[in-house]
Formats: structure tokens, C-alpha cells, sequence
């Protein structure tokens, strides 16, 4: 069932070198209007396991890039009153295909500048942001900006029954809400996610089934690694001592 989009008209469209119609589009300051509420555990966990786990799902293909938490510009006005800022937002997790290769000190990244709209967007539901930004203005912005995929995330149930939702972009500018047999949501890049046993999110191979490793995972095996190690080594060391001779009578 596609989602109806609410459109705000946009007196400032021809100014952002962007292709496309953005004649309708909201005007956002993310990180500027939500004031010095901090974000809760399951959502920082949440995203940690996010961009972790789909930087590792596309490894070895360059022409892509994750960011977590980076400021996405994409007009150039109004400014901010206060701070000048242009308008942006900062999506948890965004998948994109930039125009070149923008290094690793990346401190934001513009459409029309740095490369075209992210191919993904995913945003953890919190406290801070559900009601009114992530589940109402950034349906129509992306959706104006062409994202091809929007998912939702909702670590604790408060704010979405669900969990999680993925918003398929249609030709007509609408979403079409998805979700997978098991409650779970497949993206276009080829990784599912789904909640874990544990309660938490887990990323998994599209086609294998293969969950990716969290950081938390990873760590424990590290240090299962290297308790092994220790044990070897002292077992090395039992080895090369060389035994007292018995002293002749």
C-alpha cells in the first residue's frame, strides 16, 4: 500500500543544483532544532550494528559508501536564522554513490556536489525524532529527493508496533510500505534485516542467509582469540624447558 506524501511548497527550488522537480520540499535543520536531548541506548547500539555490519555487507565494492550520522545537504536556502546553516538532516545509516572518490575525512555530504541522493536511508525511531521528523517531514523529503529506500527502525516497539518498515519509492513520488514473510525488510543492496532472539537487529546476506558479524560479537571472539593464544603460547613455552638432569649418585 503506497503512503501518501503531504507537499510543502518550495520557493527556492532553482537554486540547488540537484536534478529533478523539488518544488515541493521541507526545510529541515536536523541537528540545529532538536535541541541537547541525547540520544538512548538501543538506538546508539542500534546504529553501531547498522553501519558496522553494512560496511561489511559491501566490502570489496568501492563505488559505494556508508555513512552514520553525517550531515546531508541538500539545498542551498533558506540559511538557518540563527547558525546560517543550509538546510540538512542527519540520517542514521545512508548508502551513496559519490561522484569520485571523497577520501576518509568526509564531514558532510551535499547532492548535487558530492554525488547524487543516497540509494538507501535508514533512521533509528527515538524519542528525540519519531513523532514528527522520521515518521511525517523525512517521508516527503526523501521522497522528494528521490531516496530509492527509506527503512525504519524501531529498537523498542514504542514508536513503530512493527519494528521495522521499508518505504519502496514508487514512479508516482510515493512510498510502498514493505516488510518480509518473518517480519524483516530486504534492501536493494542485498542485505535483510531482522530482530534477533536477543532483541536486537542483526544484518544478514540477502541470498545466503548469512548474518553479518556486531561488534560485540566481534569482540568476544577476539577475546576468545586471544585467551587461545595465551594458552598455546604457555604450552610452547612447557615444551622448550628443558628437563633437569638427576644428579648421579
Amino acid at each position: 500500500m503506497a503512503s501518501p506524501v503531504t507537499r510543502v511548497a518550495n520557493k527556492h527550488a532553482d537554486s540547488f543544483p540537484i536534478p529533478g522537480n523539488l518544488g515541493d520540499i521541507p526545510i529541515l535543520y536536523e541537528d540545529e532544532d532538536e535541541g541537547d536531548m541525547g540520544e538512548s541506548n538501543p538506538h546508539s547500539v542500534t546504529d553501531q550494528i547498522l553501519f558496522v555490519c553494512v560496511e561489511a555487507h559491501l566490502a570489496g565494492r568501492p563505488k559505494y559508501r556508508v555513512f552514520s550520522n553525517l550531515n546531508l545537504y541538500y539545498r542551498l536556502g533558506p540559511p538557518h536564522p540563527r547558525t546560517g546553516s543550509l538546510p540538512y538532516v542527519s540520517p542514521d545509516i545512508m548508502v551513496v554513490v559519490p561522484f569520485r572518490n571523497m577520501g576518509d575525512e568526509v564531514s558532510s555530504y551535499t547532492i548535487g556536489k558530492d554525488g547524487p541522493s543516497p540509494l538507501s536511508v535508514t533512521e533509528i525511531l527515538s524519542e528525540r525524532s519519531a513523532q514528527q521528523r522520521d515518521l511525517k517531514e523525512k517521508v516527503v523529503l526523501y521522497s522528494e529527493l528521490g531516496v530509492g529506500e527509506y527503512i525504519l527502525i524501531d529498537p523498542t516497539g514504542e514508536f513503530l508496533p512493527e519494528r521495522l518498515l521499508l518505504k519502496r519509492l514508487q514512479p508516482d513520488g510515493t512510498y510502498n510500505n514493505e516488510k518480509d514473510a518473518d517480519g524483516g525488510v530486504t534492501s536493494c543492496l542485498g542485505f535483510r534485516l531482522i530482530f534477533g532472539e536477543d532483541g536486537q537487529i542483526r544484518v544478514l546476506h540477502a541470498s545466503t542467509g548469512t548474518p553479518y558479524v556486531r561488534p560485540d560479537e566481534a569482540q568476544q571472539k577476539i577475546r576468545r582469540l586471544e585467551a587461545e593464544v595465551k594458552q598455546l603460547k604457555r604450552l610452547l613455552n612447557k615444551q622448550r624447558k628443558p628437563k633437569k638432569k638427576k644428579k648421579e649418585k
